[in-house]
């Protein structure tokens, strides 16, 4: 578990932007998957990748291939390289999730040791089974909004214990709202930081719906749907999108 920080030359003050990687990935692969955006915020912006807190055991990996990953674990073979997860669910009717404290704790120490940050950037991606199968690959986008009404949450709450400011703005892709009860507060009032909701339009994962809702969430939110399945998008339309957006905050 690691914190990779992308630092370009520096000139005037720059944004900082918090990255947080899909399920079953690391910041490793999320900062390959961001390379275009990057490129076109590199004289406005510096990213900062970090890692989910908890390992995920073969078991709690969603998928086709859980038989032929458990039998490799009781066999002692290598996984290959570390899963890793914000959450993981503990069921899903009603759904109950495992790990999102964790996972808060762990951000908010990454907010104090190495903040403060302008903006957050959070998605799931690559190509899934469908929800039914593969459930808990949206997690970042999630993961994102609930950062989000946490840090506005704390700057509200008289004598709280807020290290942090609000995030200014935060890109989320392919995102969802939790539907655990224990976490149905995160939306009770309108999210605040303004936001960029990127949708796939052929997403086999996160119907568009439950993108929309999510950003319904938001106070100030703005769309782009985009003829695509489920990933970030990297067309130039797109990333010329992501980077006007960012930039006006600068």
């Amino acid at each position: 578990m690691g914190i990779v920080v992308v630092d370009p030359p520096r000139a005037a003050r720059r944004l900082r932007i918090l990255c947080l990687h899909g399920y079953e990935q690391d910041s490793a692969i999320f900062q390959t998957r961001l390379r275009r955006h990057m490129e076109a915020l590199k004289d406005t912006a510096d990213f900062v990748f970090v890692d989910a807190p908890n390992t995920l055991r073969p078991y709690d990996v969603d998928g086709m291939d859980n038989v032929a990953r458990a039998a490799d674990a009781r066999a002692g073979r290598s996984l290959g390289r570390t899963l890793r997860g914000w959450y993981w669910p503990r069921s899903l009717d009603p759904e109950d999730v495992c790990g999102l404290e964790a996972s808060i704790a762990h951000l908010e120490s990454v907010l104090e040791q190495q903040g403060p940050f302008d903006g957050v950037f959070g998605f799931s991606q690559g190509k899934y089974p469908p929800p039914a199968v593969c459930p808990t690959r949206r997690i970042c986008g999630l993961m994102a909004a609930v950062l989000c009404a946490r840090l506005e949450r704390q700057r509200q709450t008289p004598g709280g214990s807020a290290t942090h400011p609000p995030f200014r703005f935060a890109v989320i892709a392919s995102g969802y709202k939790l539907k655990d009860a224990k976490w149905a507060h995160v939306y009770e009032t309108p999210i605040g930081t303004q936001s960029l909701h990127l949708y796939g339009v052929l997403d086999s994962m996160i119907h568009i719906s439950q993108s929309m809702d999510l950003q319904g969430a938001f106070a100030r939110p703005v769309g782009l749907s985009f003829l695509g399945d489920h990933f970030v998008p990297k067309s130039h339309e797109a990333v010329r999108a992501v980077q006007q957006f960012v930039e006006q905050f600068a």
